[in-house]
């Protein structure tokens, strides 16, 4: 049935290429038609124009009369006589004539169609012919347009020839171009193009009888095919009835094996379960295989897997890997009807079932093997970490230490690169201790290791050996001033306030380091160096840190020789200040200086305020120093005061250390009223970190400068840590922003977004902002932006001497 079915759509097939082929024979005898009678039509138009000129020509150029004997070879006589023979020597196939829409000769007068076509030619000029079919017959029209010949007989009546004008009235007044007539050639179609239908009549009966024999024949043809089909059919279904006896045996074999293996057996296909064991019902907690069966296998998982991938792109890869490799065995999470995640480990083999490419998947629960294998390795790792670390900590303790230490110096020696080995000693720790208790301590040390950790570089170990004393191994250092930055920032953090219990305490740490391979290439002799340069810092008054390196052994020397010159210093009036300008932005005018210490060194020339001024700290001459920059500044300003000159405020640097000396209120009340100096003229700037350090007693301490008139500065602002509470119990008139978050704008955005944060703190607190170190145009223009008006740094000036100033801001040449 099927084969007749096919046997019909082909022959409606051949049928329709027939028919559209002969469509296509007859389109094209029809245009072989038109072609013929057009170019025939074309070669008697030509011919009659030449014809027509050749007669016109010779009646001129011989300037031969018109009369009754010559009137008849004027072209418009011959040619309709010629036509008239013509067509009677053809039986009137071919009929040609020309005509006007006014004639001098009846006989010429256009019918009907040939005005109509006269008016077609004169709406469309630029149209030279005109071929169609109409009836029976095929017609050519052109038209005839006035030549430069033909103004002698057709121009102007005064103009024209004698004999013209004598023997005729009308068909005057035509211009050069004007459509005056119409040649119209009328071709009726004839035997020629019946032969040509005949022919085609013919061929396509030819073609029909032969459609007929050759689907006849094809359909007997198919009938014997059939009837070889219908024998080999029934040979075929007793061989397929064999095989399925052989293969009904075989599923009941496997079946007893599917249901009878103590593993779950599923069998997948095309992303489904079609079929499962008991086993696998008792392992997810199923009720029945229905169930189980309508479960989607994503379902059975959870959305991730242990090592973080997802659990459907994972099962996509491992089906490919299955496929590729004939099989595969692997680990999976799945999760039981309860919601309960289990391991199991899963074997994929992909099989032929039922004619289907389908997965014979096995599962095998392994949740308390894997169980008693994690908690096995989690107990070495504990033992191991119990016997590596610090138990206080978490840090790598002694042994580790040295095992990380000698690691490092074999990965030096490979790559011949150097690591510094820091030896920390915690100053005051004991103190802590002992008027506090152990676990107060123990707190500290926690703190301390954190603020270490934060320090140091991820390559780099931290370890706690015993106690207070801590140890670092830089790796892959490139020069000594690495190393001394380390150091820098181990010290400010630590100097901190740590707050544990409701105690503020303070710590500092004694530091001493020895450089891999410059010092030594032993790893005991690395650590018996740093633990001398670490009491030599301790010796040298603790919180600071010591090179075990001949470089650093000359640096200390130095450091000791500037101690014992600077009480010298002071005496013989080395130290000289400098005044830098603060700036309101919006108007451009000068708002205040700040005051900075120089030193003019006898031998080492102009030392700025960080070669020096951590020295004085130490050795307490800071306090004179300060007493010494406030009376000489107040006395300039005061002197420029007088003048008639407008400096703006007086803003001086204030060491926590003076701050508390229990005199330090006494000294300013005396200054002011020995040098006449009014107190608003006068602004101190305090850290922002000393003042944390004891913030209850720099509160009160700066009430009372407050209450003088004289504003307050938080200087530094945001490298501290000031707590908001505090902040809004300080008598603050101004925060200053740290210079080290301006000179990042506006590449590091972090610093921009600080800046951000502490000008909006301050405009809500209602306290004005200064930001220093501003030294371009961008940093000044996003300050301006962001809502700090006032500014200080090299954009505008740089820190200058009295004179300077008065020149180039105090307007005094």
């Amino acid at each position: 049935m099927r084969n007749m079915k096919y046997f019909i759509l082909f022959s409606l097939l051949i049928l329709l290429i027939i028919s559209y082929k002969t469509y296509e024979q007859y389109k094209g005898i029809e245009y072989t038609q038109k072609l013929i009678v057009l170019k025939e039509s074309e070669s008697l138009a030509n011919f009659i124009s030449s014809f027509r000129q050749t007669y016109q020509d010779a009646f001129l150029n011989n300037n031969i009369d018109v009369d009754e004997k010559t009137i008849h070879l004027l072209p418009i006589k011959t040619i309709s006589e010629i036509s008239d023979r013509f067509s009677s020597s053809v039986q009137g196939d071919i009929l040609i004539r020309t005509v006007s829409d006014r004639p001098r000769n009846i006989d010429n007068i256009a019918n009907d169609f040939e005005l109509d076509m006269i008016q077609y030619f004169r709406k469309h000029p630029n149209e030279k012919q005109k071929f169609l079919q109409k009836d029976d017959a095929f017609y050519y029209t052109q038209p005839l347009r006035i030549k430069e010949s033909c103004l002698q007989c057709h121009g102007e009546r005064e103009n024209a020839i004698l004999s013209i004008r004598d023997k005729y009235t009308n068909a005057y007044d035509y211009k050069l171009g004007e459509i005056h007539g119409l040649l119209n050639i009328k071709i009726k179609e004839r035997d020629l193009f019946a032969d040509m239908y005949a022919d085609f009549t013919n061929t396509l009966i030819s073609a029909i009888i032969l459609y007929i024999v050759c689907l006849t024949m094809i359909y007997l043809l198919m009938q014997r095919i059939r009837r070889k089909d219908k024998k080999y059919a029934k040979k075929l279904e007793a061989d397929i009835n064999i095989k399925i006896d052989e293969l009904k045996k075989q599923k009941e074999a496997f079946e007893t094996l599917f249901e009878k293996s103590n593993d779950g057996v599923l069998i997948l296909d095309d992303g489904k379960f079609i079929q499962c064991n008991e086993n696998i019902l008792k392992m997810l907690h199923y009720k029945s295989k229905k169930d189980l069966l309508n479960v989607s296998p994503s379902q059975l998982s959870p959305e991730l897997q242990p090592d973080g991938r997802s659990s459907y792109e994972k099962a996509k890869e491992i089906l490919s890997l299955a496929i590729k490799n004939n099989g595969h065995q692997f680990e999976w999470v799945h999760t039981k009807s309860n919601g309960e995640d289990f391991l199991v480990e899963v074997t994929l083999t992909p099989i032929t079932l039922n004619n289907r490419k389908v997965f014979y998947v096995v599962w095998r629960d392994i949740s308390d093997e894997k169980e008693a294998q994690i908690k096995l390795l989690e107990q070495k790792e504990i033992l191991y970490h119990q016997a590596h670390h610090d138990a206080l900590t978490g840090l790598p303790n002694r042994v580790l230490f040295n095992d990380r230490l000698e690691h490092g110096i074999e990965l030096a020696k490979r790559n011949r690169t150097k690591f510094a080995l820091f030896f920390i000693d915690l100053d005051y720790f004991k103190q802590i201790n002992d008027s506090l208790g152990h676990q107060v301590g123990d707190k500290v040390l926690i703190a301390v290791t954190e603020r270490l950790k934060a320090k140091i570089r991820k390559e780099d170990t931290l370890a706690r050996l015993s106690g207070d004393e801590f140890t670092v191994i830089m790796e892959d250092i490139n020069t000594i001033e690495d190393v001394s930055l380390l150091a820098q920032k181990i010290q400010k953090v630590l100097a901190q306030p740590i707050h544990i219990d409701g105690h503020t305490l303070y710590i500092s740490c004694s530091m001493g380091i020895s450089i891999y391979p410059k010092d030594c290439t032993a790893a005991k002799d690395l650590i018996k160096n740093a633990d001398a340069a670490m009491y030599k810092a301790k010796q040298e008054g603790k919180n600071n840190f010591q090179f075990y390196s001949p470089e650093m052994t000359e640096f200390s020397l130095e450091r000791m020789m500037m101690k014992n010159s600077l009480r010298q210093a002071i005496d013989d009036e080395e130290f000289i200040i400098h005044y830098q300008p603060q700036v309101d932005v919006n108007s451009g005018k000068l708002i205040g200086t700040e005051a900075l210490i120089r030193w003019e060194h006898p031998t080492m020339g102009l030392l700025l305020p960080e070669k020096f001024l951590p020295l004085a700290k130490e050795t307490a001459l800071i306090v004179e120093l300060d007493q010494w920059v406030m009376t000489k500044a107040m006395r300039q300003i005061y002197a420029w005061h007088e003048a008639g000159l407008n400096p703006g405020t007086l803003a001086l640097n204030l060491s926590m250390r003076q701050l508390r000396n229990d005199d330090f209120i006494q000294i300013i009340q005396e200054n002011i009223k020995i040098i006449g100096f009014k107190p608003e003229w006068l602004e101190l700037e305090v850290n922002e970190g000393q003042i944390m350090e004891k913030p209850l007693e720099s509160i009160a301490k700066l009430e009372q400068i407050s209450k003088m008139g004289i504003k307050i500065t938080i200087d530094d602002f945001g490298t501290g840590y000031s707590s908001l509470a505090y902040l809004k119990r300080l008598p603050v008139d101004k925060l200053k922003i740290d210079r080290s978050f301006v000179v990042g704008i506006p590449e590091d955005k972090e610093d921009m977004e600080i800046v951000k944060a502490i000008i909006a703190l301050a405009n809500s607190l209602g306290i004005e902002i200064v930001a220093e170190g501003v030294e371009t145009a961008v940093q000044k223009n996003f300050l301006l932006e962001s809502g700090c008006h006032y500014i200080q740094g090299h954009y505008y000036c740089e820190a200058l001497s009295a004179e300077q100033i008065e020149k180039k801001c105090l307007g005094i040449k």
